[in-house]
């Protein structure tokens, strides 16, 4: 849904190969109806867009309903050029993550855990929000520890370094359960089976550059972790690895592509 006149829409998709259908909302009627104008760009903002301003523009998001239409889910961002993955809605829609075996993926195991990491998608795209998925799986009586924790614990961790191209967003951590631990005389929070840690990443403008032929192919993501393993007797040794995975970069769509 586009504030543009059908005739641009049509112009659009021709342009661009679009064969699913546009949605024309002439001075912004059912953007505003839905309470997701982008207050952030003014009526008399400077910023033209084919010789329009961007006012009137919604703030960029996704709506997931189930089989009754009924809304169960929504995806929205500030910018008005960010989107989230198709990955990324997929798993938080289905409530589970699907680790599919053609997304690029890197491992790395001892005798306590197994860990990987995944992307939520096949590739990553210019200003979409994809997931990258830090995936611990404990080896049975083991436990990790996560935040809150008194001082002297060490709560797991992972973590996308500052990475030239890319944003990286708030790192989310799945729910601890409390667990007592009396020769200690105290409870904490603890991690067992598999846990998945999601750290939202975005590539920008600075990866693509500005002339076609400077865009890359695939990017080096590193992966900082940091963990350790307990059982009911012993933790054993801190651990800090990096993992790093290599990411394939869809290129930049220009009008007259042939990819179309």
């Amino acid at each position: 849904m586009s504030y543009d006149s059908q005739e641009q829409l049509l112009a659009f998709a021709e342009q661009y190969g679009v064969t699913f259908d546009l949605l024309s909302d002439v001075d912004s009627a059912v953007i505003r109806d839905f309470g997701i104008l982008n207050t952030l760009i003014s009526p008399d903002d400077s910023e033209q867009a084919a010789g329009k301003s961007f006012y009137g523009v919604p703030f960029p998001g996704v709506y997931v309903t189930d089989g009754d239409g009924v809304v169960t889910e929504k995806f929205f961002h500030r910018h008005y050029a960010t989107r989230e993955s198709a990955g990324a809605i997929r798993d938080s829609a289905l409530g589970e993550i699907l680790a599919r075996h053609e997304t690029p993926a890197v491992e790395l195991t001892n005798e306590q855990v197994h860990i990987s990491a995944f992307l939520s998608d096949t590739s990553l795209k210019f200003e979409t929000q994809s997931t990258i998925y830090v995936r611990f799986e404990l080896e049975e009586g083991l436990h990790m520890y996560g935040r809150p924790l008194p001082d002297g614990y060490i709560a797991s961790e992972a973590t996308v370094p500052d990475t030239a191209g890319l944003r990286v967003g708030e790192v989310r951590y799945p729910a601890t359960h409390l667990r007592e631990f009396p020769a200690l005389g105290v409870s904490l929070n603890v991690y067992e089976g598999v846990v998945d840690v999601a750290i939202p990443v975005t590539p920008n403008s600075e990866l693509f550059g500005p002339r076609p032929g400077n865009q890359p192919t695939e990017l080096e993501i590193p992966i900082e972790v940091l963990f350790q393993a307990c059982s009911e007797t012993i933790c054993y040794t801190p651990r800090t690895e990096t993992l790093s995975v290599m990411l394939p970069v869809e290129p930049l769509l220009r009008p007259g592509d042939p990819r179309r």
